[in-house]
């Protein structure tokens, strides 16, 4: 590592706040990306691939705006195509470890589906499949409408909640109106709260209490 670049780390860990400006969405950024958001929301497409297509790169531009994360689009496996492959750039991993606590992934995969109907289990399990096998732990799942589930614990939500406790997997599940009005917010700020509200909702150790009979094993 060069001096400079070590001299920059340094300066991260004094001053985060100025680092963190380099990745704060500007309004014009805001703007742009809401107005692709529209476009989805018109439907205007001419086949079902175009469709797909401009979440995609919807996405692709939300993620790949800040050097916060290289993205990698339409990996084949043997089995599946993954839509959006991301692993962490180097100035997204310093100030991932630096600057906020470690909140994001170093690889990530990412599902997109622009259908009109809220999804069902079946996405989630092929999705959470896709995780297990590929030997990652956090996915994020992106619809235009999200997913089915009057509460946390039914349908498409509930699932991802019981893949989390069995498999220790998490899959965010993002809709289109989270990427709205970005103006002032980060990258890390969007994965935080989705992240932590799933692991805050399936975290059981505080509702086990000890059994008088502990003691005699």
């Amino acid at each position: 590592m060069s001096e400079d670049i070590f001299k920059l780390i340094e300066a991260a860990k004094d001053n985060p706040d100025i680092f963190r400006k380099e990745y704060i969405y500007t309004q014009k950024q805001s703007i742009e990306i809401n107005n692709l958001i529209d476009k989805i929301i018109e439907n205007d497409y001419e086949t079902s691939k175009d469709q797909g297509d401009a979440l995609e790169r919807l996405i692709d531009k939300i993620f790949k705006l800040h050097k916060i994360y290289k993205v990698k689009k339409n990996l084949k496996t043997s089995t599946n195509e993954i839509d959006l492959f991301l692993e962490l750039d180097f100035f997204g991993d310093q100030m991932n470890r630096i600057i906020e606590k470690s909140c994001l992934e170093n690889e990530v995969l990412i599902e997109c589906k622009n259908y009109k109907s809220r999804l069902g289990v079946t996405w989630i399990g092929k999705f959470a499949s896709l995780l297990r096998v590929s030997q990652t732990k956090v996915g994020l799942f992106i619809s235009k409408n999200g997913i089915t589930g009057q509460n946390e614990w039914l349908d498409s939500k509930g699932l991802i909640r019981k893949i989390a406790l069995r498999d220790g997997n998490l899959i965010l599940d993002f809709e289109l109106s989270d990427f709205r009005n970005l103006e002032g917010k980060t990258l890390f700020d969007c994965l935080r709260i989705k992240k932590q509200s799933l692991e805050k909702d399936v975290e059981i150790d505080s509702l086990i209490e000890p059994h008088e009979l502990e003691d005699t094993f």
